[in-house]
Protein backbone atom coordinates (compact mmCIF):
# COMPACT_ATOMS: atom_id res chain seq x y z
CA UNK A 1 0.00 0.00 0.00
CA UNK A 2 1.27 3.31 -0.44
CA UNK A 3 1.39 6.65 1.07
CA UNK A 4 -1.51 7.99 -0.96
CA UNK A 5 -3.63 4.99 -0.73
CA UNK A 6 -3.02 5.14 3.04
CA UNK A 7 -4.11 8.76 3.30
CA UNK A 8 -7.65 8.28 1.28
CA UNK A 9 -8.69 6.08 3.42
CA UNK A 10 -8.59 8.76 6.39
CA UNK A 11 -11.48 11.15 6.96
CA UNK A 12 -8.75 13.58 4.65
CA UNK A 13 -9.95 14.99 1.03
CA UNK A 14 -8.46 12.95 -0.96
CA UNK A 15 -6.57 14.19 -4.14
CA UNK A 16 -5.84 12.96 -7.56
CA UNK A 17 -3.41 9.99 -7.25
CA UNK A 18 0.36 11.51 -9.33
CA UNK A 19 0.13 7.75 -11.11
CA UNK A 20 -3.37 8.82 -12.73
CA UNK A 21 -3.38 9.64 -16.36
CA UNK A 22 -5.52 12.18 -17.32
CA UNK A 23 -7.00 13.49 -20.35
CA UNK A 24 -7.77 17.11 -20.15
CA UNK A 25 -6.81 20.16 -22.44
CA UNK A 26 -4.82 23.07 -21.29
CA UNK A 27 -7.96 25.20 -21.99
CA UNK A 28 -10.07 23.71 -19.69
CA UNK A 29 -8.00 24.60 -16.38
CA UNK A 30 -8.41 28.11 -17.37
CA UNK A 31 -11.64 29.99 -16.48
CA UNK A 32 -14.09 32.26 -19.26
CA UNK A 33 -13.47 34.90 -16.37
CA UNK A 34 -9.70 34.76 -16.11
CA UNK A 35 -7.74 37.77 -16.62
CA UNK A 36 -4.53 35.82 -18.74
CA UNK A 37 -7.51 35.59 -21.47
CA UNK A 38 -7.52 39.42 -21.73
CA UNK A 39 -4.07 39.32 -22.60
CA UNK A 40 -4.58 36.78 -24.84
CA UNK A 41 -7.36 38.68 -26.36
CA UNK A 42 -5.33 42.04 -26.36
CA UNK A 43 -2.18 40.86 -27.97
CA UNK A 44 -4.54 39.01 -30.59
CA UNK A 45 -5.91 42.52 -31.60
CA UNK A 46 -2.50 43.98 -32.10
CA UNK A 47 -0.61 44.11 -35.46
CA UNK A 48 2.72 43.51 -34.47
CA UNK A 49 4.65 44.14 -37.27
CA UNK A 50 2.93 47.44 -38.33
CA UNK A 51 4.02 48.10 -34.65
CA UNK A 52 7.48 47.64 -35.16
CA UNK A 53 8.08 44.38 -33.02
CA UNK A 54 10.74 41.87 -33.89
CA UNK A 55 10.31 38.45 -33.80
CA UNK A 56 7.06 38.25 -36.28
CA UNK A 57 9.07 37.25 -39.50
CA UNK A 58 10.47 33.82 -39.82
CA UNK A 59 14.00 33.75 -41.31
CA UNK A 60 14.86 30.79 -44.51
CA UNK A 61 18.55 30.10 -42.34
CA UNK A 62 18.82 29.17 -38.88
CA UNK A 63 16.57 27.84 -35.90
CA UNK A 64 12.99 29.10 -35.77
CA UNK A 65 12.60 32.09 -33.52
CA UNK A 66 9.89 32.20 -30.91
CA UNK A 67 7.06 34.20 -32.32
CA UNK A 68 6.90 37.60 -30.91
CA UNK A 69 2.98 37.65 -29.92
CA UNK A 70 3.87 34.82 -27.45
CA UNK A 71 6.84 36.90 -26.08
CA UNK A 72 4.58 40.03 -25.59
CA UNK A 73 1.93 38.10 -23.80
CA UNK A 74 4.56 36.61 -21.50
CA UNK A 75 6.12 40.38 -20.72
CA UNK A 76 2.16 41.32 -19.91
CA UNK A 77 1.77 38.14 -17.68
CA UNK A 78 4.57 38.37 -15.58
CA UNK A 79 4.36 42.35 -14.94
CA UNK A 80 0.64 41.93 -14.35
CA UNK A 81 1.42 39.35 -11.56
CA UNK A 82 4.61 41.27 -10.11
CA UNK A 83 7.06 38.86 -12.30
CA UNK A 84 9.01 40.79 -14.33
CA UNK A 85 12.78 39.52 -13.92
CA UNK A 86 13.80 37.23 -17.10
CA UNK A 87 15.05 34.40 -14.97
CA UNK A 88 12.41 33.85 -12.79
CA UNK A 89 9.78 34.30 -16.12
CA UNK A 90 11.67 31.89 -17.63
CA UNK A 91 11.22 29.49 -14.29
CA UNK A 92 6.92 30.29 -14.47
CA UNK A 93 7.02 29.41 -18.38
CA UNK A 94 7.90 25.65 -16.81
CA UNK A 95 5.35 25.51 -13.51
CA UNK A 96 2.86 27.74 -14.47
CA UNK A 97 -0.44 26.49 -15.78
CA UNK A 98 -1.82 29.89 -16.87
CA UNK A 99 1.48 30.41 -18.78
CA UNK A 100 1.47 27.25 -20.48
CA UNK A 101 -2.13 28.12 -21.68
CA UNK A 102 -1.20 31.38 -22.67
CA UNK A 103 2.43 30.96 -24.59
CA UNK A 104 1.20 27.33 -25.78
CA UNK A 105 3.89 25.69 -23.16
CA UNK A 106 7.08 27.14 -24.89
CA UNK A 107 9.71 27.73 -22.51
CA UNK A 108 11.99 30.60 -24.23
CA UNK A 109 15.43 30.81 -22.60
CA UNK A 110 15.76 34.34 -19.89
CA UNK A 111 17.94 35.65 -22.45
CA UNK A 112 15.60 35.31 -25.32
CA UNK A 113 13.14 37.14 -23.24
CA UNK A 114 15.38 39.55 -21.66
CA UNK A 115 16.94 40.40 -25.01
CA UNK A 116 12.92 40.83 -26.82
CA UNK A 117 12.36 43.68 -24.01
CA UNK A 118 15.63 45.48 -24.84
CA UNK A 119 14.94 45.25 -28.97
CA UNK A 120 11.24 46.31 -28.97
CA UNK A 121 11.47 49.75 -26.81
CA UNK A 122 9.45 52.04 -29.69
CA UNK A 123 7.03 48.61 -30.06
CA UNK A 124 6.30 48.43 -26.68
CA UNK A 125 4.88 51.80 -26.43
CA UNK A 126 3.22 51.86 -29.36
CA UNK A 127 1.36 49.09 -27.85
CA UNK A 128 0.25 50.62 -25.08
CA UNK A 129 -0.98 54.04 -27.00
CA UNK A 130 -2.99 51.19 -28.58
CA UNK A 131 -4.56 50.08 -25.81
CA UNK A 132 -5.19 53.68 -24.86
CA UNK A 133 -7.20 54.27 -28.27
CA UNK A 134 -9.32 51.37 -27.52
CA UNK A 135 -9.41 53.23 -24.03
CA UNK A 136 -11.13 55.94 -25.84
CA UNK A 137 -13.08 54.32 -28.23
CA UNK A 138 -15.14 52.02 -25.20
CA UNK A 139 -15.60 55.53 -24.09
CA UNK A 140 -13.71 54.96 -20.66
CA UNK A 141 -12.31 58.43 -20.37
CA UNK A 142 -13.89 62.07 -19.52
CA UNK A 143 -11.54 64.03 -21.45
CA UNK A 144 -12.39 67.30 -20.27
CA UNK A 145 -10.06 66.99 -16.58
CA UNK A 146 -6.66 65.89 -16.35
CA UNK A 147 -3.75 65.01 -13.83
CA UNK A 148 -0.32 65.34 -14.23
CA UNK A 149 2.50 64.14 -12.14
CA UNK A 150 5.80 62.34 -11.74
CA UNK A 151 7.55 59.98 -9.56
CA UNK A 152 10.84 58.33 -8.75
CA UNK A 153 11.92 54.74 -9.22
CA UNK A 154 15.32 53.97 -8.54
CA UNK A 155 17.89 53.62 -11.16
CA UNK A 156 20.34 50.94 -11.21
CA UNK A 157 22.97 52.85 -9.84
CA UNK A 158 24.22 52.88 -6.07
CA UNK A 159 24.71 56.51 -4.48
CA UNK A 160 28.33 55.52 -4.18
CA UNK A 161 28.79 55.81 -7.84
CA UNK A 162 27.26 59.17 -8.27
CA UNK A 163 28.92 62.28 -7.80
CA UNK A 164 28.87 66.13 -8.32
CA UNK A 165 31.03 68.91 -7.71
CA UNK A 166 30.31 68.54 -3.74
CA UNK A 167 31.13 65.28 -3.32
CA UNK A 168 34.78 65.34 -5.25
CA UNK A 169 35.12 68.44 -3.10
CA UNK A 170 34.72 65.84 0.24
CA UNK A 171 36.70 63.12 -1.47
CA UNK A 172 39.82 65.78 -1.86
CA UNK A 173 39.34 66.80 1.38
CA UNK A 174 39.33 63.56 2.82
CA UNK A 175 42.09 62.46 0.75
CA UNK A 176 44.16 65.15 2.02
CA UNK A 177 43.46 64.78 5.15
CA UNK A 178 44.71 61.46 5.39
CA UNK A 179 47.38 62.36 3.37
CA UNK A 180 48.82 64.57 6.65
CA UNK A 181 47.98 61.87 8.83
CA UNK A 182 50.19 59.02 7.28
CA UNK A 183 52.96 61.38 6.76
CA UNK A 184 52.77 62.16 10.00
CA UNK A 185 53.16 58.69 11.29
CA UNK A 186 56.53 58.33 9.31
CA UNK A 187 58.46 61.07 11.84
CA UNK A 188 57.90 58.68 14.85
CA UNK A 189 59.34 55.27 12.59
CA UNK A 190 63.11 57.33 12.51
CA UNK A 191 63.07 56.89 16.45
CA UNK A 192 62.21 53.46 16.69
CA UNK A 193 64.94 51.06 18.10
CA UNK A 194 63.93 48.21 16.09
CA UNK A 195 65.17 49.37 12.17
CA UNK A 196 63.03 46.62 10.83
CA UNK A 197 60.20 47.77 12.29
CA UNK A 198 60.89 51.13 11.16
CA UNK A 199 61.25 49.91 7.25
CA UNK A 200 58.22 48.21 7.19
CA UNK A 201 56.06 51.35 9.23
CA UNK A 202 57.43 52.98 6.22
CA UNK A 203 56.69 50.66 3.39
CA UNK A 204 53.63 50.52 4.70
CA UNK A 205 52.50 54.24 5.04
CA UNK A 206 54.54 54.50 1.63
CA UNK A 207 51.92 51.89 -0.14
CA UNK A 208 48.78 53.77 1.80
CA UNK A 209 50.09 57.41 0.75
CA UNK A 210 50.20 55.58 -3.07
CA UNK A 211 46.73 54.34 -3.04
CA UNK A 212 45.31 57.27 -2.01
CA UNK A 213 47.51 59.51 -4.60
CA UNK A 214 45.74 56.56 -6.73
CA UNK A 215 42.12 57.49 -5.78
CA UNK A 216 42.68 61.66 -6.07
CA UNK A 217 43.77 61.04 -9.71
CA UNK A 218 40.80 58.92 -10.31
CA UNK A 219 38.72 61.15 -8.59
CA UNK A 220 40.01 63.96 -10.90
CA UNK A 221 39.83 62.19 -14.03
CA UNK A 222 36.10 61.68 -12.94
CA UNK A 223 35.48 65.57 -12.17
CA UNK A 224 37.23 66.24 -15.80
CA UNK A 225 34.84 63.80 -17.46
CA UNK A 226 31.40 65.21 -15.99
CA UNK A 227 33.04 69.02 -16.34
CA UNK A 228 33.44 67.97 -20.23
CA UNK A 229 29.96 66.56 -20.53
CA UNK A 230 28.41 69.93 -19.50
CA UNK A 231 26.60 67.92 -16.69
CA UNK A 232 26.24 68.66 -13.30
CA UNK A 233 26.81 65.05 -11.96
CA UNK A 234 27.97 62.09 -13.68
CA UNK A 235 26.56 58.62 -12.44
CA UNK A 236 29.46 54.92 -13.23
CA UNK A 237 26.60 52.18 -13.58
CA UNK A 238 23.65 53.89 -15.48
CA UNK A 239 25.42 57.50 -17.17
CA UNK A 240 21.74 58.64 -17.75
CA UNK A 241 20.38 58.09 -13.68
CA UNK A 242 20.88 61.09 -11.72
CA UNK A 243 20.64 62.19 -8.38
CA UNK A 244 16.85 63.71 -7.98
CA UNK A 245 15.31 64.74 -4.48
CA UNK A 246 12.32 62.24 -3.11
CA UNK A 247 11.64 65.39 -0.76
CA UNK A 248 13.41 68.33 1.47
CA UNK A 249 16.05 66.07 2.51
CA UNK A 250 16.26 63.26 0.52
CA UNK A 251 17.62 62.08 -2.66
CA UNK A 252 17.67 59.00 -4.43
CA UNK A 253 19.47 57.75 -7.55
CA UNK A 254 17.08 57.48 -10.35
CA UNK A 255 14.05 58.45 -13.11
CA UNK A 256 11.67 60.75 -12.86
CA UNK A 257 8.58 58.95 -14.15
CA UNK A 258 5.97 61.40 -15.71
CA UNK A 259 2.40 60.58 -16.21
CA UNK A 260 -0.88 62.32 -17.52
CA UNK A 261 -4.50 60.53 -16.34
CA UNK A 262 -7.63 60.78 -16.92
CA UNK A 263 -10.01 61.86 -14.08
CA UNK A 264 -12.90 59.44 -14.68
CA UNK A 265 -11.22 56.41 -14.07
CA UNK A 266 -7.46 56.93 -13.57
CA UNK A 267 -6.22 55.57 -16.74
CA UNK A 268 -3.33 56.31 -17.91
CA UNK A 269 -3.17 58.91 -21.07
CA UNK A 270 0.72 58.81 -21.69
CA UNK A 271 3.65 58.47 -20.33
CA UNK A 272 7.29 59.99 -20.48
CA UNK A 273 10.57 59.26 -18.55
CA UNK A 274 12.95 62.03 -17.89
CA UNK A 275 16.16 62.77 -15.45
CA UNK A 276 15.12 66.21 -13.77
CA UNK A 277 12.81 67.94 -11.77
CA UNK A 278 9.09 68.10 -13.11
CA UNK A 279 9.84 71.56 -13.67
CA UNK A 280 8.88 72.17 -17.60
CA UNK A 281 7.08 69.14 -18.33
CA UNK A 282 3.31 70.26 -17.70
CA UNK A 283 2.63 71.58 -21.50
CA UNK A 284 4.67 68.82 -22.69
CA UNK A 285 2.50 65.45 -20.94
CA UNK A 286 -1.02 67.69 -21.62
CA UNK A 287 -0.48 67.57 -25.01
CA UNK A 288 0.11 64.51 -24.84
CA UNK A 289 -3.20 63.58 -23.07
CA UNK A 290 -4.88 66.03 -25.59
CA UNK A 291 -3.40 63.84 -28.67
CA UNK A 292 -4.34 60.95 -26.69
CA UNK A 293 -7.96 62.06 -26.07
CA UNK A 294 -8.49 63.69 -29.72
CA UNK A 295 -9.54 67.03 -27.91
CA UNK A 296 -8.36 70.81 -28.57
CA UNK A 297 -8.73 71.97 -25.10
CA UNK A 298 -8.03 70.74 -21.59
CA UNK A 299 -8.21 70.94 -17.82
CA UNK A 300 -5.46 70.30 -16.28
CA UNK A 301 -4.46 70.20 -12.39
CA UNK A 302 -0.54 69.78 -11.28
CA UNK A 303 1.08 70.11 -7.96
CA UNK A 304 3.23 73.07 -7.24
CA UNK A 305 6.16 71.82 -8.72
CA UNK A 306 5.04 72.55 -12.41
CA UNK A 307 4.17 76.21 -11.85
CA UNK A 308 6.87 77.92 -14.11
CA UNK A 309 5.64 80.97 -15.67
CA UNK A 310 7.56 79.78 -18.93
CA UNK A 311 4.90 76.46 -19.37
CA UNK A 312 1.67 78.62 -17.85
CA UNK A 313 2.30 80.20 -20.88
CA UNK A 314 2.96 77.65 -23.47
CA UNK A 315 -0.39 75.89 -22.12
CA UNK A 316 -2.64 78.97 -22.22
CA UNK A 317 -1.25 79.29 -26.46
CA UNK A 318 -1.95 75.28 -26.59
CA UNK A 319 -5.57 75.74 -24.70
CA UNK A 320 -4.70 74.17 -21.67
CA UNK A 321 -6.66 75.76 -18.56
CA UNK A 322 -4.10 75.56 -15.98
CA UNK A 323 -4.67 74.88 -12.08
CA UNK A 324 -1.69 75.15 -10.57
CA UNK A 325 -0.96 76.45 -6.72
CA UNK A 326 1.83 78.89 -6.74
CA UNK A 327 5.48 78.35 -5.27
CA UNK A 328 5.09 80.47 -1.80
CA UNK A 329 8.11 82.55 -1.94
CA UNK A 330 8.70 84.87 1.68
CA UNK A 331 11.99 86.18 2.09
CA UNK A 332 12.77 86.29 5.43
CA UNK A 333 14.74 89.14 5.75
CA UNK A 334 11.26 91.27 5.31
CA UNK A 335 8.69 91.97 7.71
CA UNK A 336 4.95 90.12 6.57
CA UNK A 337 3.37 93.10 5.81
CA UNK A 338 5.55 94.25 3.09
CA UNK A 339 6.15 90.88 1.23
CA UNK A 340 6.26 91.23 -2.62
CA UNK A 341 2.57 89.58 -2.27
CA UNK A 342 1.00 92.73 -0.55
CA UNK A 343 2.33 95.29 -3.25
CA UNK A 344 -0.62 95.83 -5.35
CA UNK A 345 -0.06 96.05 -8.99
CA UNK A 346 -2.17 98.39 -11.85
CA UNK A 347 -2.17 97.10 -15.17
CA UNK A 348 -3.60 100.10 -16.74
CA UNK A 349 -0.76 102.52 -15.05
CA UNK A 350 2.23 99.38 -14.80
CA UNK A 351 2.76 100.77 -11.28
CA UNK A 352 2.59 99.16 -8.10
CA UNK A 353 1.38 100.57 -4.95
CA UNK A 354 3.20 99.42 -1.88
CA UNK A 355 1.50 99.37 1.47
CA UNK A 356 2.26 102.71 2.40
CA UNK A 357 0.84 104.07 -0.53
CA UNK A 358 3.80 105.25 -2.30
CA UNK A 359 3.45 104.43 -6.24
CA UNK A 360 6.72 102.33 -7.67
CA UNK A 361 6.97 102.77 -11.29
CA UNK A 362 9.41 101.56 -14.26
CA UNK A 363 11.76 102.36 -16.78
CA UNK A 364 10.15 99.98 -19.63
CA UNK A 365 13.58 98.07 -20.31
CA UNK A 366 13.51 94.33 -19.19
CA UNK A 367 16.31 92.57 -18.07
CA UNK A 368 17.12 88.97 -18.53
CA UNK A 369 17.32 86.96 -15.03
CA UNK A 370 17.58 83.13 -14.56
CA UNK A 371 16.95 80.70 -11.85
CA UNK A 372 19.16 77.89 -10.72
CA UNK A 373 17.99 74.74 -13.11
CA UNK A 374 15.66 77.15 -15.29
CA UNK A 375 15.65 78.96 -18.26
CA UNK A 376 16.60 82.62 -18.30
CA UNK A 377 13.48 85.44 -18.56
CA UNK A 378 12.47 88.62 -18.38
CA UNK A 379 11.90 91.01 -16.04
CA UNK A 380 10.87 94.81 -15.37
CA UNK A 381 12.24 96.62 -12.46
CA UNK A 382 10.14 98.84 -10.24
CA UNK A 383 11.37 101.57 -7.67
CA UNK A 384 10.17 104.91 -6.22
CA UNK A 385 12.56 107.32 -4.43
CA UNK A 386 9.53 107.78 -1.85
CA UNK A 387 11.71 104.48 -0.31
CA UNK A 388 14.94 107.15 1.05
CA UNK A 389 11.85 109.02 3.51
CA UNK A 390 9.70 106.35 4.69
CA UNK A 391 8.89 105.69 8.16
CA UNK A 392 8.83 101.80 7.34
CA UNK A 393 11.79 101.02 5.08
CA UNK A 394 13.27 98.90 7.56
CA UNK A 395 10.29 96.52 7.70
CA UNK A 396 10.81 96.40 3.87
CA UNK A 397 14.09 96.32 2.36
CA UNK A 398 17.82 96.24 3.96
CA UNK A 399 18.88 98.14 1.08
CA UNK A 400 18.65 101.72 -0.62
CA UNK A 401 15.22 101.07 -1.98
CA UNK A 402 12.41 98.51 -2.61
CA UNK A 403 12.41 97.09 -5.74
CA UNK A 404 9.95 95.06 -6.82
CA UNK A 405 10.48 92.45 -10.27
CA UNK A 406 7.73 91.64 -12.79
CA UNK A 407 8.46 89.03 -14.77
CA UNK A 408 7.91 88.45 -18.05
CA UNK A 409 4.65 85.28 -17.33
CA UNK A 410 3.18 87.17 -14.73
CA UNK A 411 -0.48 87.96 -16.22
CA UNK A 412 -0.69 84.38 -17.32
CA UNK A 413 0.65 83.33 -13.57
CA UNK A 414 -1.73 85.60 -11.89
CA UNK A 415 -4.50 84.30 -14.18
CA UNK A 416 -3.91 80.60 -13.17
CA UNK A 417 -3.05 81.42 -9.57
CA UNK A 418 -6.41 83.48 -9.96
CA UNK A 419 -8.58 80.40 -11.17
CA UNK A 420 -6.63 78.00 -8.61
CA UNK A 421 -8.26 79.79 -5.35
CA UNK A 422 -11.56 79.32 -7.06
CA UNK A 423 -11.51 76.07 -8.08
CA UNK A 424 -9.79 74.29 -4.39
CA UNK A 425 -12.51 72.24 -4.80
CA UNK A 426 -11.51 71.04 -8.33
CA UNK A 427 -7.93 71.00 -7.64
CA UNK A 428 -8.47 68.80 -3.95
CA UNK A 429 -9.25 65.38 -6.25
CA UNK A 430 -5.76 66.39 -8.14
CA UNK A 431 -4.53 63.34 -5.53
CA UNK A 432 -7.29 61.01 -6.19
CA UNK A 433 -6.87 61.12 -9.79
CA UNK A 434 -2.77 60.84 -10.05
CA UNK A 435 -1.42 59.12 -6.63
CA UNK A 436 -4.09 55.88 -7.30
CA UNK A 437 -1.86 54.92 -9.95
CA UNK A 438 1.76 55.44 -8.28
CA UNK A 439 0.07 53.81 -5.65
CA UNK A 440 -0.84 50.79 -7.16
CA UNK A 441 2.23 50.69 -9.31
CA UNK A 442 5.07 51.48 -6.05
CA UNK A 443 3.37 50.39 -3.16
CA UNK A 444 0.58 47.32 -4.14
CA UNK A 445 2.97 45.91 -7.01
CA UNK A 446 6.73 46.61 -5.67
CA UNK A 447 8.17 48.83 -9.04
CA UNK A 448 9.51 51.00 -6.87
CA UNK A 449 12.90 50.76 -9.04
CA UNK A 450 13.92 49.59 -12.82
CA UNK A 451 15.25 46.61 -13.96
CA UNK A 452 17.14 48.07 -16.72
CA UNK A 453 19.86 51.23 -17.69
CA UNK A 454 19.16 54.08 -19.71
CA UNK A 455 16.13 56.26 -20.18
CA UNK A 456 15.10 54.64 -23.57
CA UNK A 457 14.90 51.11 -21.93
CA UNK A 458 13.70 52.80 -18.46
CA UNK A 459 10.95 53.76 -20.53
CA UNK A 460 10.33 50.90 -22.18
CA UNK A 461 9.61 49.32 -18.67
CA UNK A 462 7.15 51.86 -17.90
CA UNK A 463 5.10 51.27 -20.86
CA UNK A 464 4.55 47.63 -19.93
CA UNK A 465 4.17 48.41 -16.33
CA UNK A 466 1.35 51.79 -17.52
CA UNK A 467 0.05 48.58 -19.99
CA UNK A 468 -0.54 46.28 -17.53
CA UNK A 469 -1.95 49.15 -15.45
CA UNK A 470 -4.44 50.22 -17.73
CA UNK A 471 -5.43 46.53 -18.36
CA UNK A 472 -5.88 45.52 -14.93
CA UNK A 473 -8.26 48.65 -14.39
CA UNK A 474 -10.55 48.13 -17.17
CA UNK A 475 -10.81 45.06 -15.90
CA UNK A 476 -12.02 46.22 -12.64
CA UNK A 477 -14.34 48.53 -14.26
CA UNK A 478 -16.06 46.27 -16.94
CA UNK A 479 -15.16 42.75 -15.88
CA UNK A 480 -13.27 40.78 -16.94
CA UNK A 481 -15.83 39.02 -19.24
CA UNK A 482 -17.70 42.40 -21.02
CA UNK A 483 -14.01 43.45 -21.20
CA UNK A 484 -13.19 40.03 -23.20
CA UNK A 485 -16.52 40.57 -25.11
CA UNK A 486 -15.01 44.32 -26.36
CA UNK A 487 -12.12 43.21 -27.29
CA UNK A 488 -13.33 40.40 -29.21
CA UNK A 489 -15.92 42.69 -30.67
CA UNK A 490 -12.82 45.26 -31.96
CA UNK A 491 -10.91 42.16 -33.49
CA UNK A 492 -14.04 41.22 -35.32
CA UNK A 493 -14.84 44.78 -36.60
CA UNK A 494 -13.01 44.13 -39.27
CA UNK A 495 -9.83 44.95 -41.08
CA UNK A 496 -10.47 48.50 -41.55
CA UNK A 497 -11.65 49.22 -38.02
CA UNK A 498 -8.49 47.76 -36.89
CA UNK A 499 -6.44 49.50 -39.67
CA UNK A 500 -8.06 52.75 -38.30
CA UNK A 501 -6.92 51.73 -34.90
CA UNK A 502 -3.83 51.16 -36.19
CA UNK A 503 -3.04 54.87 -38.33
CA UNK A 504 -4.07 56.61 -35.37
CA UNK A 505 -1.79 54.70 -33.33
CA UNK A 506 0.82 55.94 -35.66
CA UNK A 507 -0.27 59.75 -35.87
CA UNK A 508 -0.52 59.16 -31.84
CA UNK A 509 3.38 57.88 -32.04
CA UNK A 510 4.53 60.30 -34.58
CA UNK A 511 2.55 63.41 -34.46
CA UNK A 512 3.78 64.75 -37.70
CA UNK A 513 1.84 61.83 -39.44
CA UNK A 514 -1.28 62.42 -40.72
CA UNK A 515 -4.22 59.89 -40.23
CA UNK A 516 -5.50 59.04 -44.00
CA UNK A 517 -8.83 58.80 -44.89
Amino acid sequence: MNRYSCLSGMNFKAGTSREQISMMSSDALISCDNPVRVIDMFVELLDLDSLGFSKTKLSKEGRAPYHAKHLLRLFYYGYINKIRSSRKLEAECVRNVELWWLIYQLTPSYHTIADFRKDNADAFKKAFKVFVAFLRGEELFDGKVIAVDGTKIRAQNNKKNNFNEAKFARSQEYIDSKVEEYIMELDPCDALEDKQASELKKKDVAKKLEELKDRKQYYTELKERMEKSGEKQISLSDPQSRSLPLNDVVTEVSFNIQAVVDSKHSLVLDLDTINTTDQGQLCNMSLKAMEALEVKEITVLADKGYNTGKDLQDCKEAGITTIVPPIERTNKNIDPAYQTSEFVYDIQQDTYTCPQGAILTTNGDQYEKARKGRASYQVKKYVTDQCFSCPAKALCTKGKRREIERSEYQDVVDENNKRTKENMLLYKIRQLIIEHIFGTVKRSWGYTYTLVKGIKNVNTEMSIIFTVYNIRRAMSILGVKELITRLKAKKSAGKAQKQGILKYCMHYCNPGTAIAA
